[in-house]
């Protein structure tokens, strides 16, 4: 946060000696675009405080930083350009995107400070026709959070600038449009679009949807460590196959996590030195943790379930082995397993009720699976 203000601080000098001001003009400056970046800096502060980023942007304040960097940079290019070139809209949408909206506002803000006081042409109302698009953006984006759409917003926030850009450049100022002078104002929306587009992409592949990703590559069979089971430890993978089928079938129907008490039943019995080298969610480290440091440390429904679900399995796995001409009677055995293992009262620190378990041992107990089973 700090090398932010120097930035800008860094920015607003240089480019107050490179347009000749005065030392009162370079002071107002230095104070106009520092104390906007503080702004912005105190509000992401008091973001990962509260907690009011969507994602994990709070603990990766990198994100925030490369694109404010890049901004000052933009802020300065752009006093070179027409006022109907500016290209904050983009700034503000993606800086409001690694933070919040009220940071996004403030971040842009302070570029948009940066250019307007350099910019000795730049007028209120030019300033109004920026800062009234990046608060459309920032509008138009701010609430997406399990679904992402791209096109109306941008098409929207994109209309809006164009139609400010014209209502004060073209038809105020120059009472006409002239072909030449409209050339940059759509040049201006395409780059914008563009920009926003691959930030956009980039930011829901890699941020938003990151854990989800992460959980469809996990949950894979082909994913590395299961290949290593696979290949290592035989009749581990067979197990761990049957317990994640069961476990997801049985956490989908009572609304639970489902996909972390899968992923927990696919690595759980992993040697550890392997369990160190997977990149998991917090969801499933923790159920991980419950089920390696033993049955006392049980605690949540999911990870009682994969015990029930692992125990059974391989109790099966055992019975067939051992009975491969006989037929087993599966309903009798998964009876003595939870009379033996997991009855009520030797799971009553943990989360699970008793029509959970009711309802567990039913599901269970049907025994159309576990003929697949044989020969595992």
């Amino acid at each position: 946060m700090l090398v932010m203000l120097l930035g800008i601080a860094g920015a607003a000098s240089a480019g107050s000696i490179l347009t000749g001001a005065d030392l009162y003009n370079t002071v107002r400056n230095l104070v106009f675009c520092v104390l906007a970046a503080l702004a912005a800096v105190f509000s992401f502060q008091a973001g990962r405080v509260s907690g009011s980023f969507f994602y994990d942007d709070g603990e990766h304040p990198g994100r925030f930083l490369c694109l404010y960097l890049c901004g000052i940079l933009c802020a300065l290019i752009y006093t070179q350009l027409p006022a109907t070139g500016w290209m904050f809209l983009f700034f503000y949408v993606s800086l409001s995107r690694v933070s919040d909206s009220v940071t996004g506002i403030c971040a842009g803000t302070s570029l948009l400070i940066l250019t307007a006081v350099l910019c000795g042409q730049a007028s209120p109302a030019v300033f109004l026709v920026y800062f009234l698009s990046g608060m459309i953006g920032i509008a138009l984006f701010a609430h997406q959070k399990d679904e992402f759409y791209i096109a109306v917003p941008s098409g929207l926030a994109l209309g809006s600038q164009l139609l400010l850009i014209f209502a004060e450049e073209m038809l105020v100022r120059n009472n006409r449009l002239v072909w030449r002078d409209i050339l940059m104002p759509f040049a201006n929306v395409a780059m914008n679009c563009i920009l926003l587009c691959i930030f956009m992409r980039y930011y829901i592949n890699r941020v938003a949807k990151k854990e989800d990703n992460l959980y469809l590559l996990l949950n894979n069979q082909e994913y590395t460590a299961m290949v290593w089971m696979r290949e290592n430890e035989k009749e581990k993978y067979d197990c761990a196959i049957h317990t994640a089928y069961l476990v997801e079938r049985i956490t989908s129907e009572l609304d639970l996590d489902v996909r972390s008490a899968k992923c927990v039943a696919y690595y759980v019995y992993l040697p550890v030195e392997r369990l160190k080298e997977i990149p998991f969610p917090e969801p499933v480290k923790s159920l991980l943790l419950e089920l390696k440091t033993g049955k006392k440390a049980l605690m949540r429904k999911e990870a009682v379930i994969v015990q029930i679900c692992h125990q059974v399995v391989r109790e099966i796995q055992k019975a067939n082995a051992q009975n491969r001409t006989a037929k087993v009677n599966y309903g009798q055995l998964i009876t003595q397993i939870f009379e033996r293992r997991f009855t009520i009262e030797k799971l009553a620190e943990t989360e699970i009720t008793l029509s959970n378990l009711r309802y567990i041992k039913k599901r269970l107990k049907e025994k159309m699976y576990y003929e697949s089973m044989t020969g595992s």
